[in-house]
């Protein structure tokens, strides 16, 4: 009897708590105010459907509701981000934070969380958050005009380029939720103020590819940067700066769509951070009519690692200072220099010395990611450069 009634309270006891854990998300939804926004998915959640005032709304609103109360139930946030990182196996800084989903499946280095700043913070370049203050446009100022003037005083001419992030050229794809903090962004603000107070020549290749992007897709869906038909639009700017600067010395030149093939890829560095597929998109690449023979020296190097380019139907050499941005323009560049050097050390007093001694270049190219922007040289090594350099002068 005794057993029976142990048996009865158990199943009563198993019976309760079960229900009570099938109806807690339910109550916590019930009494939770809803969030708009998912910090761990980076997307709108489904808005609570309003009441059915005709029979097609009845028909679909147990659909609508089913749609609302997936993204609105109790422990919602938590559980997600614990199945993220059990299925990734992730630590507690996941690499789904690093990657945020956009429209039409557009994925996007970054996170709008409250407080991130991994790779330079690029949610809050496109929302023009991150900005320059008026002694950090001056430092910068003086810093690319020292440079300028070293390098002019060797012969040598002096462009600064800026690689847009993906961010700014797709902001109509970013997710909907995100809106400017400012009208102007840091770009903005280094681009007017090196134009106004200086003769350095920047190359803002934002103009340009905002309307070159009406014809053609610029940037990968599933990766961070711009692809070949971008780098062929961006690759033309710098070499008509290149041929102001140096007249008649370089032949800038625009492929046509004719010239790539196209592949398709659902691969990217952003669907590799994330850990999923993503969308099938065109993987174009440029078809060359070679003129030159084209070497490497050393032979057999990552195209990132230090290496010079020679072609030997041109006249001009080159040093470029380049991040990965500079991957896809670097078969165009290859192509229009008697020699081109490549290296992703950062410019500074040093590297210019060792580069320009060994290279003896027409031209150095500085180009930086908008990412890195405000990007300030700054500590006792900058001045102690500055002041090289004007002794140098």
């Amino acid at each position: 009897m005794i057993k029976e009634i142990i048996k009865k309270t158990d199943s009563v006891i198993l019976i309760t708590v079960f229900c009570f854990l099938i109806a807690t998300p339910l109550i916590v939804s019930i009494i939770e105010e809803d969030l708009p926004v998912s910090g761990i998915e980076k997307r709108n959640l489904t808005a609570f459907p309003s009441f059915p005032i005709s029979t097609e709304q009845l028909i679909k609103y147990p659909k609508d509701f089913n749609l609302y109360y997936s993204d609105h139930f109790g422990y919602r946030e938590k559980l997600t981000k614990n199945y993220f990182k059990l299925v990734n196996k992730l630590g507690d800084q996941s690499s789904v934070d690093d990657v945020t989903v956009g429209l039409d499946g557009w994925l996007f280095l970054g996170s709008v969380k409250p407080g991130y700043s991994n790779y330079g913070d690029p949610f809050g370049d496109a929302i023009n958050a991150n900005l320059f203050r008026e002694t950090e446009l001056q430092r910068f100022a003086s810093s690319l005009t020292a440079t300028k003037n070293w390098l002019k005083n060797k012969g040598i001419e002096y462009i600064y380029v800026i690689a847009p992030n993906k961010h700014t050229i797709y902001f109509d794809k970013m997710p909907s939720f995100i809106s400017k903090k400012n009208n102007y962004s840091a770009t903005d603000q280094l681009v007017s103020y090196i134009n106004k107070h200086t003769d350095v020549t920047i190359v803002d290749l934002r103009p340009v590819l905002f309307d070159a992007k009406k014809n053609q897709q610029l940037y990968f869906k599933n990766d961070t940067h711009w692809n070949h038909y971008g780098a062929n639009i961006a690759q033309f700017e710098i070499m008509k700066h290149i041929n102001t600067l140096l007249p008649g010395k370089i032949t800038p030149s625009l492929l046509s769509n004719n010239e790539f093939t196209a592949q398709q890829t659902n691969k990217g560095d952003l669907t590799a951070m994330a850990k999923i597929n993503g969308q099938e998109e065109v993987y174009p690449t440029p078809i060359f009519n070679e003129k030159c023979l084209l070497k490497s020296d050393p032979q057999s190097i990552s195209e990132i690692e230090k290496h010079t380019m020679t072609c030997n139907t041109e006249s001009l050499n080159a040093v470029i200072f380049r991040d990965s941005f500079f991957s896809a323009l670097h078969p165009y560049f290859a192509r229009k220099f008697n020699r081109s050097t490549y290296t992703t050390d950062k410019l500074s007093y040093d590297t210019l010395v060792k580069y320009i001694d060994k290279e003896k270049p027409d031209i150095v190219i500085e180009e930086v990611v908008e990412r890195e922007l405000p990007y300030v040289p700054s500590g006792k090594g900058f001045i102690a450069n500055m002041q090289q350099l004007k002794t140098d002068q």
